[in-house]
């Protein structure tokens, strides 16, 4: 499965669309490979990393150990082509967010590559517009 690197919770464009439904599937412990950079000219830098994710261990139990990476796959139930939402990731300390638009009916992964090995909830939570449709919380400990 392929997926930009380049941010920790991605960036994207969207065309008219209504999304009835989120769902958050195959939740767990992912193992990354680098497959390489391509020009992207919505980059900050004009590059973007593509990376392999690979379900390792389906669970909400997340090692707290730095490197490791977790997520979910997300796929939007609805209308039109494809459809933008934002991913919010609250971590024990702060939270993170950022837009993403995936193709409705095609699975996307969301997730995050844990950077110390600090414990505590870590929830995943899927809005469009002003709904939110998902949540998953992992816990690390």
């Amino acid at each position: 499965m392929r997926i930009l690197a380049a941010l920790v919770l991605f960036a994207g464009a969207a065309s008219a669309q209504t999304v009835s439904k989120v769902e958050l599937h195959a939740c767990g412990v992912y193992e990354r490979k680098v497959q390489g950079r391509e020009d992207d000219a919505q980059s900050a830098s004009g590059k973007r990393t593509i990376v392999d994710h690979r379900l390792v261990e389906e669970t909400l139990r997340v090692p707290p150990r730095a490197g490791v990476s977790f997520g979910c796959q997300v796929t939007l139930q609805g209308t039109g082509e494809q459809a933008e939402f934002v991913a919010v990731l609250r971590l024990p300390r702060s939270q993170l967010s950022g837009s993403q638009a995936y193709r409705i009916g095609e699975p996307g992964y969301i997730g995050y590559t844990l950077r110390s090995a600090e414990p505590g909830p870590w929830t995943l939570e899927i809005w469009v517009g002003e709904r939110k449709l998902a949540e998953k919380t992992f816990t690390s400990e």
